[in-house]
């Protein structure tokens, strides 16, 4: 490797928007905040977060429940 040419490699504090704290190695300089972590992320913790609560075919109900069941009221 070339001398001086490379980012200097330390301790970077992180933080998540759930509140998890932790530090990692990182040629970032300072603090990072992240908004998702392997504490909060539901693949890690095995539950439905805040991302997956509802789908897209749920969604689609809910906004056109209302024209459907005036489309039935018409008929």
């Amino acid at each position: 490797m070339k001398k001086d040419i490379h980012p200097k490699y330390g301790v970077c504090a992180v933080k998540c928007a759930c509140g998890n704290a932790f530090e990692t190695s990182s040629t970032h300089k300072g603090e990072m905040r992240v908004s998702v972590c392997s504490a909060c992320h539901p693949f890690y913790t095995g539950k439905k977060g805040k991302m997956v609560q509802a789908g897209r075919v749920e969604k689609f109900q809910k906004k056109y429940a209302a024209f459907s069941q005036q489309q039935a009221q018409q008929q």
